[in-house]
C-alpha cells in the first residue's frame, strides 16, 4: 500500500497529545511495514531527519493551516492533488481533520468531542468550523477511529453511529517517563531551585483543563494542612486562560506556585518523576495522556471521575469531583500524608500502564487502515 498520512502536528519542539499519537504510531508503522510506502504530507517543509527511512516520502503545501478558512484551503484544494501527485492509496488522518474531496478511502482519527461538552471554551471561529465540518468528516470517512471507549460512546450518541463502526486505538506512553531514582530526584530539586515537595500538573493552560479549580484546590489544601507542598505547573498557555491568571494572582500561596512554560520531553520527564503527585481534574479528555506518563514515571495520580479519566486510571488514582475544590484539595492531603497511599496506588499503576502501548496501537491502527483500503479501495 501507499499510505497518505496527515503530519502536519508533527511540527518540531511543539509536539502535545494528538502530535504524540500521530508520531508514535507513524514512526511504528514505518518500522514494520518495510514493503509499504508511507506518503507523509505537511502543510509546511518539514526537517529532512524527521521520520527519514527508505520507505518514507514526504511531501508539503502551504498553507500552514491553523484557521478554519485555512483548514479548507488546505485539505479541500491542496491535499487531493498532493495525494493524487504521489499516487497515495488511502488517507490516514488522526487529528481529527479530513477533505471531502478525495478519490482515495480515508480513515479518519477523531480524539473527542469536547466542541460539543464545552462549547464555551471553544474560540467561535473554531466552533463553527467543528459543528459544520465534524458530520461532514465522519460521513466522508471510510474508517473511523478513536482513543478510548468513552470517546467511541460519545462518538455513537452524538452521530447515531453502530459500535462496530469505531474501532479503539489508545495511547501509549514514550519511554522518556521512567521512575526516577533518589539521587536523580535530588538533582530535579536542585536544578529547578525547590526546596519543599511539590505537585504537579501537566498539560496546556485553558479552561477545560481546569487550572482554576486545580489552584483553589491547592489553596484549600494548604490552608488546612500543615504540609507545605508547592504546586508546579507545566505547560503552554493556550487560550482563554485570563481567568487562570487572575487566580493565580489572588492566591496566598502564588509564591509557591511555579509556571514553567512548554518543556521538552526530557525535562518534563524530570519534574514528573521527583514530583510527589499528578493532579489532573480535567473537565472532559478523549483520553488523557498525563495520567499514563504518571504511571510510568511511578507518581500517584489525581484525577476525575468523568469523561475517560476513569477508564485510563483504573483503580491506580484517586478519583474526584472535578468542579469540587474542595475535594480536589483532600485528595491532595491524603496524597501528602499517606506514603502508604501513595505506594498502593504507583503499584496499581505499574499493572494499570501494561494495558497501553504504542507497538499494540500502531499495529492496530495499521490493521484498521489495511482493511479500510482493502474494503473501499483495492482494485479501484
Amino acid at each position: 500500500m501507499k499510505i497518505a498520512i496527515n503530519c502536519r502536528m508533527l511540527i518540531p519542539d511543539k509536539l502535545e497529545g494528538i502530535g504524540w499519537f500521530i508520531y508514535e504510531t507513524a514512526v511504528r508503522m514505518i518500522e514494520d511495514h518495510p514493503g509499504d510506502i508511507f506518503i507523509l504530507v505537511f502543510d509546511r517543509k518539514p526537517p529532512n531527519d524527521l521520520l527519514d527511512y527508505p520507505n518514507v516520502v514526504k511531501k508539503w503545501s502551504r498553507p500552514q493551516a491553523r484557521h478554519p478558512i485555512l483548514y479548507k484551503i488546505w485539505f479541500d484544494f491542496m491535499l487531493p492533488g498532493m495525494l493524487r501527485k504521489a499516487g497515495a492509496d488511502i488517507f490516514v488522518s488522526c487529528d481529527g481533520f479530513a477533505s471531502t474531496r478525495l478519490k482515495i478511502p480515508t480513515y479518519l482519527v477523531i480524539h473527542d468531542l469536547a466542541y460539543i461538552h464545552y462549547p464555551e471554551y471553544i474560540p467561535s471561529f473554531q466552533l463553527r468550523y467543528y459543528r459544520k465540518n465534524v458530520p461532514r468528516f465522519i460521513e466522508a470517512a471510510d474508517g473511523l477511529g478513536t482513543v478510548s471507549k468513552s470517546s467511541k460512546n460519545d462518538l455513537i450518541k452524538n452521530f447515531d453511529l453502530e459500535p462496530d463502526a469505531i474501532d479503539i486505538i489508545p495511547n501509549g506512553c514514550r519511554p522518556v517517563f521512567r521512575p526516577l531514582s533518589k539521587q536523580e530526584k535530588s538533582g530535579v530539586y536542585r536544578e529547578w531551585n525547590f526546596h519543599q515537595p511539590y505537585f504537579i500538573y501537566t498539560g496546556a493552560v485553558h479552561p477545560r483543563k481546569n487550572l482554576v479549580n486545580i489552584i483553589r484546590a491547592y489553596n484549600h489544601f494548604r490552608f488546612r494542612s500543615k504540609f507545605d507542598h508547592s504546586l508546579v505547573i507545566v505547560g503552554r498557555k493556550a487560550w482563554m486562560f485570563d481567568l487562570f491568571e487572575k487566580e493565580l494572582t489572588n492566591s496566598p500561596f502564588k509564591k509557591q506556585i511555579h509556571l514553567t512554560g512548554y518543556l521538552e520531553d526530557e525535562p518534563l520527564a524530570r519534574l514528573l518523576g521527583a514530583s510527589s503527585g499528578l493532579i489532573y481534574p480535567s473537565l472532559f479528555e478523549g483520553f488523557g495522556v498525563p495520567l499514563l506518563e504518571a504511571m510510568h514515571a511511578e507518581v500517584p495520580v489525581i484525577t476525575s471521575r468523568i469523561s475517560s479519566m476513569p477508564e485510563v486510571a483504573g483503580k491506580a488514582a484517586l478519583l474526584v469531583d472535578p468542579r469540587n475544590p474542595q475535594d480536589i484539595g483532600k485528595a491532595m492531603y491524603e496524597l501528602a500524608r499517606s506514603p502508604e497511599l501513595c505506594d498502593d496506588l504507583v503499584k496499581k499503576g505499574k499493572r494499570q500502564r501494561k494495558k497501553f502501548d504504542w507497538y499494540q496501537s500502531a499495529e492496530q491502527l495499521y490493521k484498521n487502515i489495511e482493511r479500510t483500503f482493502l474494503e473501499f479501495g483495492a482494485g479501484d
